[in-house]
């Protein structure tokens, strides 16, 4: 994506990638206990656009079957591909 957009529009679009999904996060958790699953498919979509695996498969996972939410540890795994994410962009 990064050589489709050229840096100055890679960032602006990643950035507003992480603001999105992080408002879905905490839209998520202020709902708790029940995951919205257009949330969860929303997140999906957009950890896939990032790159974002693990955290793809967990909201993928708890969009399938809501009874093994676990919105701690999927703020947890948000976090982490996050910090992995911007790491990489710093590194590159």
């Amino acid at each position: 994506m990064k050589d489709d957009l050229g840096d100055d529009d890679f960032q602006e679009v990643t950035g507003l990638f992480l603001e999105e999904v992080e408002e879905k996060l905490k839209a998520l958790i202020l709902n708790a206990p029940q995951a919205n699953a257009d949330d969860l498919h929303f997140l999906k979509g957009s950890a896939a656009n990032l790159g974002f695996e693990g955290f793809r498969a967990l909201c993928e996972q708890m969009e399938q079957t809501p009874e093994t939410a676990s919105l701690d540890e999927l703020r947890l795994l948000y976090e982490q591909s996050k910090s992995a994410f911007l790491d990489g962009l710093l590194a590159g």
